[in-house]
């Protein structure tokens, strides 16, 4: 499907049973979405995503632009996946890209303009509404007088002198409305019996929604350019050699501010209303000393530029060996990808001054001092550069041939190797065979059987090969000659199962993890006062002898369900165990002599789930079609071993047992009431006996109070237990509708998730308002629904707030725990096709227009921003959402 954004992964949610896709950013070049195949099934932080095949090389999904794309399927199972060994762990995703096809030349023009606009952004209570709770709690924290008074609140809120008394919403400051994405591509395809060609040429350019100071003389707009471009030819050098040749890649170029996005949100979220203006008359720029001014960090500090490229190249020679045999092929393979990247920044330090103190009795002008002398000119540009190159190498034999119009016999094997290297100076090398038998019996009866054995460079001699094998058998029910009578009904009934062996050797750590280490950064001294000091070698990290890759094994059964003619559905249940997770030894204590704890496979998890898929199509008469398509899938997973420090095994912080990444937090039970507490000798409010203490902070009625989980009478850190849930969901589906009545079409789809969940605020950060003093921070229009003494109420969004930190409410804990399931409309369109009898005549086979919108309404019981988002406070560029038009043109 042609997405509406750069990256090719954020059509995956819900559009595929078994993938598991999730959008953490919006930003131009960073808003590729996280996926994985029938979820995550280690606990570890790298080599958990599938193994991505561009054309059988590894590549990036999001390097290629959608209209490059001919097919794409997914490699769930181990049936499909163990011929890739070592890198079939985690599934496989298979994209093949357009190639030519015999026939006279089609050319196909695709134009679409769009205008994107964030989905949600918090909203933030004004500079008097700010100032007002903050006198409210500073004196509820026993000061006589307020920080402010009304007088000068009042200022604020009458807009009276907006330099001295402001009144900014930085978000808005920093940000626009509106912003746009512009989409082209230009597909052409033909071929004789000799040669077919495909020429895929692609633009796509997005322009971000970040603020630029049009006075100056250098661009900081936050704006993406990148250009595709693909030829496959295919060679029939004799009637029985084909040569292919692949020539593609990428230019992509970034353009955007010396100071990073995620800083720049990060500084309009801190960043109180009343502080100073976005910048005072003159164009003088302002700040608070060791603060930030958000728009003046966006607008006056310079640029950056980003360049990547990307050249991949392929070339293969196939050879039909029918003198030999029907059916036997060979084929063999070799690629060369080169990708670089560079960037130049310029940047500079503006002169700031501390905000102003008032304005000049005699001239009215401000009362300003410099707090600090800036540059005048962007200082001397920087220049960096970084780049990767691989080559792959393949030669594989296949038979495929049926005997007697019942016996279907097909075979493969082959060799492939591939090298990896970026700035390490030890290249990468993967290497290996695999092979695969398949049979089938009259249509009805299947068996298969694959192999992997394939080697890598980061274990030590004698563990860096590795077999794995599946196997797999099928029965096509609906073959059988009783069910003719029910073919009507039922034209497809298939059962299947497979189970199999696939490998990971991606692995947390230091490469070369069989090697012992040596620390260079130690230092002794000696001497009467400690004069003397010699720096030292000592043993750094052991080397884990007998390292090897991960091993999952695989057990899929399903079922293919065809029904009418119209109605498919496919059902899997799955069940994976992956173990030898390789991890860092926590039970094993320091008086064992390790300056370093070592590392060992040790790990093991399990992970089940289903995947379902449902489509519909119906031809109803030759002017109406509709169709319906929805997919579902749940997958839990479960640390079976995980090596945990001795203190925490057999308590309620144990994490074997649990999903992995489950968020631990303390349990919540209410907020304190007076009732809770009695005075001491000094007239000072103090628990009543019997009520366990709590540690984090002081505690007073509207304090959240926590659970003694481990029962000891005193709430800590040790009390935390399981939430139930993760942060990356458990359930992904999508279902949609299209419809086509004459020259009309229509589409619609539904995105969503389920059993995802994050903590909110958290302890580091300035999200309870008046954490701060007010010095950091804005606050959001929920702030009323809170408790007060006045209004004690428990089920209110915020517990007590002070004037100050109150580390026993920032705590990660159930009352701060949200559901972030939601269910997106991810796409509507609708689109008008011009008649055969108008375009003919002028040369043209079709012409297409169409208006479309994308992400334009989220359903979620969360409300503060988008849920999809990766923040716990709402500080990230948004996702957008988008409104465009579009044509296409067929010649």
């Amino acid at each position: 499907q042609q997405g509406t954004t750069r990256a090719v992964s954020n059509n995956l949610a819900g559009q595929l049973a078994g993938v598991i896709a999730v959008q953490r950013s919006g930003e131009p070049g960073s808003d590729g979405s996280d996926f994985w195949i029938r979820g995550i099934s280690s606990f570890k932080g790298t080599g958990i995503k599938p193994l991505v095949l561009v054309d059988g090389i590894e590549r990036t999904l999001d390097d290629l632009s959608a209209a490059e794309i001919e097919s794409f399927s997914v490699l769930k199972d181990a049936a499909a996946s163990a011929v890739y060994g070592v890198r079939g762990a985690n599934g496989v995703i298979i994209v093949k890209t357009k190639r030519g096809q015999l026939g006279k030349p089609k050319v196909n023009f695709h134009f679409e303009q769009g205008f994107t606009q964030p989905t949600q952004l918090p909203e933030y209570i004004g500079s008097a509404d700010y100032l007002s709770l903050m006198d409210e709690l500073y004196m509820d924290a026993g000061n006589p007088n307020p920080l402010y008074g009304e007088e000068k609140i009042n200022n604020y809120r009458n807009n009276v002198d907006p330099e001295l008394y402001p009144n900014v919403n930085w978000l808005d400051a920093v940000s626009k409305d509106m912003a746009s994405n512009t989409r082209g591509d230009l597909t052409i395809t033909g071929g004789s019996d000799i040669l077919r060609y495909a020429l895929v040429a692609s633009y796509y350019g997005e322009r971000g929604i970040f603020v630029t100071d049009k006075s100056k003389d250098w661009d900081s707009s936050t704006r993406l350019n990148k250009y595709n471009i693909r030829s496959n030819v295919d060679i029939n050098v004799t009637k029985t050699t084909v040569v292919g040749i692949s020539i593609g890649g990428y230019l992509q170029e970034q353009n955007g501010m010396a100071v990073s996005g995620q800083d720049i949100w990060n500084y309009a979220f801190d960043t109180p209303p009343f502080y100073h203006p976005i910048q005072y008359s003159g164009g003088r720029d302002v700040r608070v000393t060791e603060s930030h001014n958000p728009w003046a960090e966006a607008t006056q500090h310079g640029y950056q530029t980003t360049t990547n490229s990307k050249v991949e190249s392929l070339f293969s020679i196939e050879q039909d060996l029918k003198f030999i045999t029907p059916g036997l092929k060979i084929k063999g393979l070799f690629s060369f990808d080169r990708y670089s990247s560079s960037w130049v920044k310029r940047s500079k330090t503006p002169t700031y001054y501390n905000p102003a103190t008032g304005r000049d009795p005699e001239t009215g002008e401000l009362i300003l001092t410099v707090s600090t002398d800036g540059q005048e000119f962007l200082d001397t540009k920087s220049e960096s550069a970084w780049g990767n190159k691989a080559t792959y190498l393949e030669g594989n034999i296949a038979y495929d041939r049926t005997f007697n119009k019942k016996h279907a016999v097909s075979a493969m094997f082959l060799y492939n190797q591939r090298d990896y290297q970026d700035g390490n100076i030890v290249p990468f090398r993967r290497m290996g065979i695999a092979g695969r038998a398949s049979y089938t019996f009259d249509n009805r009866y299947i068996a298969e059987f694959n192999f992997g054995y394939n080697g890598s460079e980061n274990f030590t001699k004698g563990h860096r090969y590795g077999f794995f094998p599946s196997v797999a058998v099928g029965y096509m029910l609906s073959e059988e000659k009783f069910m003719e009578q029910f073919k009507e009904t039922f034209s497809k009934i298939k059962f299947r199962a497979s189970w199999g062996l696939t490998g990971n050797d991606q692995l947390d750590g230091r490469r070369f993890a069989f090697l012992p280490t040596i620390d260079t950064d130690g230092s002794y001294k000696w001497g009467v006062n400690n004069d003397y000091n010699r720096s030292s070698r000592f043993e750094g990290e052991f080397g884990v002898t007998d390292l090897k890759w991960e091993t999952v094994e695989k057990l899929n059964v399903g079922i293919e369900l065809g029904l009418w003619n119209a109605l498919e559905l496919q059902a899997d249940w799955f069940k994976e165990q992956r173990r030898d997770i390789f991890m860092q030894r926590n039970n094993i204590p320091t008086s064992a002599g390790f300056r370093k704890t070592p590392w060992a496979n040790y790990g093991k998890v399990n992970n089940t789930g289903i995947d379902l898929s449902l489509t519909y199509n119906k031809q109803f008469n030759k002017d109406l079609h509709v169709g319906f398509r929805g997919t579902f899938t749940y997958a839990h997973n479960e640390i079976i071993e995980m090596d945990e420090a001795m203190g925490v095994i057999g308590t309620n912080r144990q994490r074997t047992g649990r999903a992995v990444n489950e968020l631990f937090g303390l349990v919540a039970e209410r907020l304190f009431t007076e009732d809770d507490f009695t005075t001491n000798e000094k007239g000072d409010l103090v628990l009543k006996e019997g009520i366990p203490a709590q540690t984090f902070s002081a505690i007073r009625p509207g304090d959240i109070k926590y659970m003694d989980i481990d029962g000891d009478g005193v709430i800590t850190n040790k009390d935390e237990k399981a939430m139930g849930g993760t942060v990356n969901p458990e359930i992904v589906y999508g279902f949609g509708a299209t419809a086509r009545y004459k020259n009309v079409d229509f589409n619609i789809f539904f995105q969503g998730n389920g059993q995802t969940y994050r903590f909110i605020g958290g302890v580091v950060s300035n999200f309870l308002p008046g954490a701060s003093q007010g010095s950091m921070g804005n606050i959001l229009t929920n702030y009323n629904d809170r408790w007060t003494q006045e209004n004690p109420k428990q089920d209110a969004f915020y517990p007590r707030l002070s004037y100050g930190t109150n580390a026993n409410n920032s705590q990660n804990s159930t009352w701060w725990l949200r559901n972030m399931s939601m269910l997106r409309m991810k796409d509507i369109e609708i689109g008008y096709t011009f008649p055969k009898h108008w375009i003919n005549s002028v040369g043209l086979a079709n012409i297409r227009l169409y208006a479309k919108g994308s992400n334009l309404f989220t359903f979620s019981s969360f409300d503060l921003w988008d849920p999809e988002l990766d923040t716990a406070n709402g500080a990230k560029y948004p996702i957008m959402k988008s409104f465009s038009f579009g044509l296409d043109i067929n010649f």
